[in-house]
């Protein structure tokens, strides 16, 4: 009879051999014979479980992988890693319920797991869009849908469709005013599970029936007759980037009575030309960027698939609205006829901005008026005070920025591409395109200029080792400023990164204009690479770059670099930057609250957050520190290595009275020892703010100590938690 080891054996063996199904067994057998096997070889058993699975998903047998993922998990019942594993496989499979369960079983079993939470993170953004937090946070928007709704409503007489329901908010409005019927719809299996839910405790299940479908596959009878008011709040920033024209068509079609009324009954979409260097920075590349790259005469822009990107562009400190506001098109919700206007409209629309002062135009914004009845409006218009902050506004960043004088008109020409708004770009401009990661990277001047300004040093120091027209370079940044320097000093070769192919022809554009050779010159495409595509070669300088423009650290970046600096680079060579340092501070951010929490006395009378709030994220990225506003209750300190974090308590006195929702995190580079360090906290760094939420908030008082409870798994990822001490 075999031993426990003897079948380990013959598992790898069955492995190597491509025979993951039998090795699975085996291994299984081993773990029956040999309990005390099953911590050593936990690893590989859950490698080969996972070979297994892909074979059997390419002929999509479900039920097999699921028998598989059963018997694992009786073999290792308290296994961290094999939950958080099983719940991305079935996360993959979109059943999203199991998949949470079992990365919550995880987490009770180590709340310091980083990547079980960080999955179940993504999956509550999959399942809940954050809008919806930021949508029903909006009091002024709620409000104003209300009042519209009680002053449209018959009692006893009105039969209601809520399109596009999320939370069932619109609805339980309708029903304070006793309508006769209620029929709430949602394509969201979440949403409309959780409409029932917050239905119920709002004792109003029965008086609203919730369907599950796409409105535009339903006819009337799936919601119990034609319906006399339609209510709908499906817009997004650009007005009709949600299909509302169509699911309007279909509904005047299919759905509602001849006289019935939509809420809202109208809309109209204006447009007008702003001058901001933070918002324009998002988009097109500075004049410093394309000087320094000798590219001065070039329009760099963002590459984006969409007709538009959306901003809260009143946040923009420095932005100026340099023309007056027009408007692009307007649609009334209760004229078929109108809406299938729009929808068929191939022709371009003229529209022409008189500029209202001298200055210079760097991109269009666009915003929206929703006419909800003849005396409730809804504006998104950044400039006003009363607007509503559901949404924010549409930025057209396709147009090349020009300069305007006084009066002046600016011509610009839309179309209604099936509904939705898109800016046509003036033909006789060519436009380079790049990644939002190199764009972002060439516009932090404060970096760039820093890399700049240490070359000399570099030279002097390389020069103690090799003749320049020895080197060999590496630089793994979003764009490779410090190799692009030492190829102009004459570097031999240089190995470089590009995220996308646009980046590649960018940077072979880039070295053209500056004339330099790139025979030598070997690129590094996508993420489609590894560390062991470097064989032996040895480079004299390695600018790595381990940062995620979002805020986080890229775990793989991070690992492909310390692989290089310890097999890669020369003796004597140069590792770039010399350190990363975490750093962290406790504050409180109102914004952070709006986008992940929701509170009820901004709906009304009604409970709704303690059940959408289960939704929350317990980790932000992206913040713009350009306009990001907060209180901070303790000072700011340093975190540790980004190259070798550590599970620990960092402690830290409170500075002042208040409640705290979050750690905001950001970085300390230092390019070489002894050279300074760049802070990744300011406005225009190439990498965002990050920020650990704390639900629900902390009282913080001034004299008593707070700690950051710093978790990290063993790739590195890490978590920080906030736990207060009294004195």
């Amino acid at each position: 009879m075999a031993s426990g080891r003897e079948y380990i054996t013959y598992a790898r063996n069955l492995c190597n051999n491509g025979c993951y199904s039998k090795a699975y067994d085996l291994y299984l057998a081993a773990f029956n014979k040999s309990p005390h096997l099953k911590i050593a070889f936990e690893p590989e058993f859950r490698a080969t479980l996972f070979k297994v699975n892909e074979l059997l998903a390419v002929s999509n047998n479900v039920e097999d992988i699921f028998g598989n993922f059963s018997r694992a998990i009786t073999a290792f019942p308290g296994s961290i890693h094999l939950l958080n594993e099983i719940g991305k496989y079935i996360f993959k499979y979109r059943f999203y319920e199991e998949a949470w369960t079992q990365f919550q079983k995880a987490l009770e079993i180590d709340p310091g797991f980083v990547d079980a939470e960080k999955n179940l993170n993504s999956l509550k953004n999959l399942m809940v869009e954050r809008w919806h937090f930021r949508m029903l946070n909006d009091k002024r928007r709620n409000d104003c849908y209300r009042v519209a709704i009680h002053d449209t409503i018959v009692p006893l007489k009105e039969s209601i469709l809520d399109l596009g329901t999320g939370t069932g908010l619109l609805s339980m409005y309708a029903t304070e005013k006793n309508p006769m019927a209620i029929t709430a719809c949602d394509s969201s299996k979440v949403m409309t599970a959780l409409t029932d839910t917050i239905l119920e405790e709002n004792k109003l299940l029965l008086a609203v029936v919730v369907v599950n479908k796409l409105s535009t596959t339903m006819n009337y009878k799936d919601i119990g007759g034609k319906r006399s008011l339609l209510i709908t709040e499906v817009f997004d920033a650009g007005l009709f980037g949600e299909h509302i024209l169509q699911s309007l068509s279909h509904a005047w079609e299919n759905l509602l009575s001849k006289n019935a009324k939509v809420i809202p009954a109208k809309a109209e979409f204006f447009v007008m030309g702003v001058n901001s260097d933070l918002l324009n920075a998002k988009y097109h590349l500075h004049s410093a960027a394309k000087s320094l790259l000798n590219i001065g005469d070039c329009n760099v822009h963002i590459l984006n698939d969409e007709p538009y990107d959306c901003e809260d562009v009143d946040f923009y400190k420095d932005i100026k609205y340099v023309t007056e506001s027009k408007s692009v098109v307007s649609v009334d919700f209760n004229n078929l006829n109108d809406i299938r206007d729009k929808l068929q409209h191939a022709e371009p629309i003229n529209v022409e901005l008189r500029a209202l002062e001298n200055g210079r135009v760097d991109l269009i914004v666009g915003w929206f008026n929703l006419y909800l009845s003849d005396y409730v409006t809804i504006t998104t218009d950044p400039r006003s005070q009363y607007r509503a902050r559901a949404w924010q506004q549409a930025i057209f960043f396709d147009c090349i920025p020009r300069s305007i004088k006084e009066n002046q008109n600016v011509d610009l020409h839309f179309l209604l591409n099936e509904g939705k708004v898109t800016m046509l770009t003036d033909a006789t401009y060519d436009i380079t395109i790049i990644s939002p990661e190199t764009l972002k990277f060439l516009n932090d001047t404060e970096y760039t200029k820093a890399i700049v300004n240490c070359i000399g040093v570099v030279c002097v120091y390389l020069g103690q080792m090799a003749e320049m027209s020895e080197m060999n370079i590496l630089d793994l940044s979003p764009f490779p400023i410090f190799g692009f320097l030492m190829l102009k000093r004459g570097v031999r070769n240089l190995k470089c990164y590009a995220k996308t192919e646009e980046d590649k022809e960018f940077l072979d554009m880039v070295f053209k204009a500056n004339h330099l050779d790139t025979t030598n010159v070997t690129y590094l495409i996508g993420d489609n690479w590894s560390r062991h595509g470097f064989h032996n070669d040895k480079y004299h300088v390695i600018f790595s770059n381990m940062l995620d423009i979002s805020g986080d650290i890229d775990i793989r970046m991070k690992d492909i670099g310390l692989a290089l600096r310890n097999s890669h680079l020369a003796p004597g060579g140069l590792f770039m930057p010399s350190s990363v340092t975490l750093m962290g501070q406790i504050i409180y951010c109102h914004w952070l609250d709006v986008n992940n929490r929701v509170c009820d006395a901004n709906i009304g009378d009604y409970r709704v957050g303690r059940h959408i709030n289960k939704y929350q994220v317990s980790q932000n990225f992206c913040l713009d520190y350009a306009h990001l506003e907060y209180t901070a209750f303790t000072d700011s300190v340093p975190l540790g290595d980004c190259f070798n974090l550590s599970t620990d308590v960092i402690n830290l006195p409170i500075i002042d009275d208040g409640y705290a929702n979050a750690i905001l995190c950001w970085y300390s580079i230092e390019l070489m020892e002894s050279v300074g360090q760049i802070s990744t906290k300011r406005s225009g760094s190439f990498i965002d703010g990050m920020a650990f939420l704390a639900s629900p908030v902390i009282q913080m008082v001034h004299g008593d100590i707070a700690n950051i409870l710093q978790c990290v798994d063993s790739d590195g990822s890490f978590k920080l938690v906030i736990d207060v001490e009294d004195n």
